[in-house]
């Protein structure tokens, strides 16, 4: 599969497009709030010599615009820095951007007290992000309050609303209009695409399958904040746990969470915290000859498709956990990182064992509560 020209790139700033620039990386993950990226453009560097302003003006540190790639809204950025490179020959300006969202990646929260109570998750991180320009799209329908939520001192509105979504199963990440979408694991699939099969739709490939990042059990303790309804027994040293029987040799992982929780909330926590490193023991990376997938939509984190890589072992349905929009002078491509979904997936319930990836070796864990 031979690798494409350029194709439509532009990036849009104060109302003006900029499109002849010699490199763009766009870069967008699922475990990252924002997005990022470097765009290069470059004139003869004789012609600066006498120049008595700088070019392109509206291209400075913090500048907002977008970035359209075949026609699509790619991310809505602000530009971090501006970096000038001269010579007889050339002259260069690197240019580096993140989302939007960076503010609260970078930011605290602007709270009078540091303390809420009985507050929704998604109630919560509105709260948190007062004042900042990117806006909270809240998808996950979740109903539960925080009895308690202290805000520490110093930590950025980014660790604070993961914090405050964690134990419920949500996550929090950055749209390409450069607003956080907070979902419940397992619901924030955006669909499938089709099937991606080894040379059909891609000849180049890295498959990694590692089982260090997972552990035969996972034991999660906590107390709870007592209340009229809760207290005692309920609130005292309780313990959630899920095992991995992939895992043959003993290999703990013991967690201590400090916010409120019972015996069902932490075995939750327990078993999300099995998911994600059952997941992480496995990654496809697939270099992509677009950056629009059959339909003609640019690849997208969050994304399921079939990967079948009959060398490897890999025949699974996989999420898009990151994706990376790559323009070189005379290519375009992406690399599209996939994960099994389990690592963003359910954590609710306490079932049986549930199957893993065929791809990462199979292997189930069960959750129990102690």
């Amino acid at each position: 599969m031979a690798f494409e020209e350029a194709g439509s790139c532009y990036i849009a700033v104060a109302g003006v497009n900029y499109g002849n620039m010699i490199k763009l990386e766009l870069r967008r993950s699922k475990n990252e709030m924002t997005c990022e990226g470097t765009i290069t453009l470059s004139w003869p560097g004789a012609e600066m010599f006498n120049a008595t302003t700088m070019p392109v003006q509206k291209l400075i540190d913090g500048a907002q615009g977008v970035v359209m790639l075949d026609g699509q809204l790619a991310g809505t950025i602000i530009i971090d820095s501006r970096t000038s490179h001269g010579t007889p020959d050339s002259y260069r300006l690197d240019l580096k951007f993140r989302g939007k969202s960076s503010s609260i990646v970078d930011g605290v929260p602007d709270h009078k007290t540091g303390q809420e109570n009985k507050q929704k998750p998604g109630q919560l991180a509105k709260k948190l992000m007062e004042g900042y320009e990117c806006q909270l799209e809240d998808k996950s329908n979740e109903g539960r309050q925080i009895e308690r939520f202290i805000i520490q001192e110093g930590e950025s509105v980014e660790r604070s609303i993961r914090r405050a979504c964690r134990e419920f199963g949500l996550t929090a990440s950055e749209n390409e209009q450069g607003n956080v979408v907070l979902t419940k694991r397992g619901e924030e699939s955006t669909g499938g695409g089709a099937p991606l099969i080894l040379g059909r739709n891609f000849y180049q490939w890295s498959v990694k399958k590692d089982v260090s990042p997972r552990h035969s059990k996972v034991k999660a303790k906590g107390n709870g904040i007592p209340t009229d309804k809760k207290y005692g027994k309920d609130c005292e040293e309780v313990m959630g746990e899920a095992s991995d029987s992939f895992v043959k040799f003993k290999k703990e992982m013991h967690m201590l969470i400090d916010t409120d929780h019972d015996k069902e909330t932490l075995g939750k926590r327990a078993k999300t915290e099995a998911r994600r490193r059952q997941a992480d023991a496995l990654n496809v990376k697939l270099t992509m000859s677009t950056w629009s997938d059959e339909g003609g939509q640019l690849w997208k984190v969050g994304n399921m498709h079939m990967v079948m890589i009959p060398v490897d072992a890999v025949s699974d349905m996989l999420m898009i956990k990151e994706v990376r929009f790559v323009l070189e002078h005379d290519k375009r491509y992406a690399e599209v990182t996939l994960c099994p979904k389990e690592g963003f997936g359910d954590s609710g319930g306490s079932g049986g064992d549930s199957g893993g990836s065929k791809g990462g070796g199979g292997g189930a864990f069960s959750p129990s509560v102690g």
